[in-house]
Order: C-alpha cells, then sequence, then structure tokens
C-alpha cells in the first residue's frame, strides 16, 4: 500500500473521471441542455435512472451515499462549524484558507489561468461564500440537499476549467500534473475549508471539542467525497486530516509568480466595499480592510511567506491575542442560554451571513457551471 506522500504525488495525475466524462457528454447535448438535465436531477427526490449515462453514474454514489455516511454526525460538524460565530469564519477562510492557497503552486496556476479571481475577487469570494454556507447549514449535505447540490455544482465547474485547460494547449502535463487534480481537490477540502481555518480560528480564540472536531472532519470528509476526491484518499479523523495537510505542505513547490497578484487581488478587492459605503469613504476603508486582511494572514502564515506574497506588515499583528477574551465573553453568554440553542444560534448567523452577501451583491447561489460553461474561462497557464 503506498505510503501518504506517494499517494499525494500519484493524485496529481488524476483529474475526476465521472466529472470529466459528465462535461464531454454535455457537449455532445443540444443547446447546453445538460445543465438543465442536471439541475433537475439536483433537485430533491429527482429519478436518476431517466438521466444521460455519465450524469447518472457521477450521481448515484452521491445520492446513494456509502455506509461510512452518518449524516447526524455530519450536521453535528455543521454546528461545530460556526461556534465562533461569522466573523471568526469569515477571517479564517479568507486571511487563512485563501491565503494557504496562494503558498501553493499547484493550486495557484489553474486559478491563476482563469484570471476569475484577480479580475472578479469579490464576486468569486462571494460564490465561494455561498458554497461554504450551503455546505455547512445543518442539513445541507443531506443526500439532495443545497450543500450537495452546490458541491456537484462546484466539482462540475473544475472539470470544466480542467478541459479548457488541457484543450488550451498551453499546460504542461509533465511538469505541472493534472490541473484541479485529485490531490488538489483533496487538499482544497480538507486543507482549505477544514484543518487551516480550524488553526486559524483557534488562534482567535474559538475552542472545539474533541467530539467537535471528529464531526467536523466527516462533514468535509462526505463534502471532499461529493467533490470527486477518491473514497480510498479521505481522511478518517481529525489527526489524519492535519496529517495529510502537513505533509501536502511539504510537497508543494511553493507560490508562483502569480501568487502575489491573487494576494493583492484578495486583499484590496476582495471586500466589495462601494456595496456598503458611499463613495468618499471607500478610500480609508479599503486601506483598514487590507490592513486587517493582511495582519491576520502575515500572522498565520509566517514573515518568509507574507513578504514573498506582498502582504504588508502592520504592528497591528501583535495585538491578536486581545481578541480572544471577546470570544471567551461570547461563549460564556451562549453558556447561559439567554441566547438559545445552539441550533437557533447557528440559525441566526447563517441568516446574517445570506443579509450580507445580498447587501454586497454576491450571487445568489454558488457558482453554476453552465456560467462558466459560457465564459472564455483560459487567460493563460504560464
Amino acid at each position: 500500500m503506498l505510503g501518504l506522500e506517494d499517494r499525494l504525488l500519484a493524485g496529481r495525475s488524476l483529474g475526476d473521471p465521472l466529472a470529466d466524462a459528465v462535461v464531454q457528454e454535455f457537449r455532445d447535448l443540444p443547446g447546453g441542455s445538460g445543465w438543465t438535465i442536471l439541475d433537475a436531477a439536483l433537485q430533491p427526490g429527482a429519478e436518476l435512472p431517466e438521466i444521460p449515462p455519465a450524469l447518472h453514474d457521477l450521481l448515484t454514489p452521491i445520492l446513494e451515499p456509502p455506509a461510512w455516511l452518518d449524516v447526524s454526525l455530519a450536521d453535528a460538524g455543521a454546528l461545530a462549524f460556526w461556534k465562533g460565530g461569522a466573523a471568526p469564519i469569515s477571517l479564517s477562510l479568507a486571511a487563512g484558507s485563501l491565503a494557504f492557497g496562494y503558498q501553493s503552486g499547484f493550486l495557484v496556476r489553474p486559478l491563476a489561468a482563469t484570471g476569475r479571481l484577480e479580475r472578479m475577487a469579490s464576486r468569486r469570494m462571494g460564490e465561494t461564500a455561498r458554497w461554504v454556507v450551503d455546505v455547512t447549514t445543518p442539513g445541507g449535505m443531506h443526500p439532495g440537499a443545497a450543500g450537495v447540490a452546490s458541491s456537484v455544482r462546484v466539482r462540475l465547474v473544475h472539470a470544466l476549467v480542467r478541459d479548457h485547460l488541457l484543450r488550451s494547449g498551453d499546460w504542461d502535463v509533465e511538469e505541472w500534473g493534472v490541473p484541479i487534480s485529485a490531490t488538489d481537490a483533496l487538499v482544497t477540502a480538507i486543507g482549505g475549508f477544514h484543518v487551516i481555518p480550524l488553526r486559524a480560528m483557534r488562534d482567535l480564540g474559538v475552542r472545539h471539542t474533541a467530539a467537535e472536531l471528529e464531526a467536523l472532519t466527516h462533514l468535509w470528509r462526505w463534502t471532499a467525497f461529493v467533490m470527486g476526491v477518491p473514497e480510498e484518499t479521505l481522511p478518517e479523523s481529525y489527526a489524519q486530516s492535519c496529517e495529510l495537510i502537513d505533509a501536502a505542505l511539504e510537497l508543494d513547490p511553493g507560490p508562483t509568480e502569480d501568487s502575489e497578484k491573487l494576494m493583492h487581488a484578495l486583499l484590496h478587492h476582495g471586500v466589495p466595499l462601494d456595496r456598503f459605503l458611499p463613495t468618499p469613504a471607500n478610500v480609508p476603508a479599503e486601506f483598514l480592510v487590507t490592513q486587517v486582511l493582511g495582519m491576520f494572514t502575515r500572522r498565520w502564515m509566517g514573515d518568509a511567506m507574507a513578504d514573498a506574497l506582498g502582504v504588508p506588515s502592520s504592528p497591528l499583528r501583535h495585538l491578536t491575542p486581545a481578541l480572544r477574551p471577546l470570544q471567551l465573553a461570547r461563549d460564556v453568554v451562549k453558556w447561559t442560554g439567554v441566547l438559545g440553542s445552539e441550533e437557533r444560534l447557528v440559525a441566526r448567523e447563517i441568516a446574517g451571513v445570506k443579509r450580507t452577501l445580498r447587501t454586497g451583491g454576491a450571487a445568489r447561489t454558488a457558482l453554476h457551471p453552465q456560467r462558466v460553461a459560457r465564459e472564455p474561462v483560459v487567460r493563460h497557464a504560464a
């Protein structure tokens, strides 16, 4: 049996055969009708026998899930995800998870080739936020629910981008591996949305019990499976998740020439301030947002990598420990029960995030593959 590092390296040469087959199948259908079929198949209670073969093969193991899936444990993971509140989650995802991705040449290269984050930073972040909300809403990852549907759509977006890059003639498979490979999908799901944000939230004072960590692992293990990660590579515990991500970072070649551009887009254009503030206030507000995001990014990735990615230095980074008492105070108030049950608290947090996304002009749903199929996604692959 291959060791962890060998499995990660082998996964660089593997895409997502089931999703790739759907993209090829839909290309032969008239007038983009495949995407209409996809939407119908993702409705709760949809009958799979009537859909095209490749789509049937992709959806069957998702809507008829493996025996190890425990939806109640996944729901517990969703509740645990929101334990610290929306503010620590937002910071940990922006300054922790996205910054984690920009350290990786493997993850940066296909993203930079599309130009989407550099040109449309706030829109893409809004689409990602919608997907995260869908996945982490309790009940959202039940077979047939919104989180599963969003994850399948994002999986097919990845397949479309992979297809475009491979057919562009500019992608060096021998040097770079398959774009958005199986290992990339694994590292993104388990690292970018599980291990890395949990480490960041812990620094902010959010504490999870051992049981909550395992529930979170189950949620992201199932989400990664829905996103096309091979089942045999999925971690079965939080400890395995951490081991996997640490090994992946050791194997990564490091940032590319595009990493700093993407980091600049995140820091300067990731938050659509013009949607929230009058024009005269945009300049000082952008400066403040850049400083705050840069402060946490530098703290969590370290000075050497932050310097390489052009992250501004701020003396405020040393004030981060002062935020922990605020989190403790929030926890104390929660424990009194005056704010209601955990379920009600999480529902309010999610509703607040959705309102913020609407105010910020974010897309109403996670990214849909039909929209990507209409766009010229490849800018360059160098």
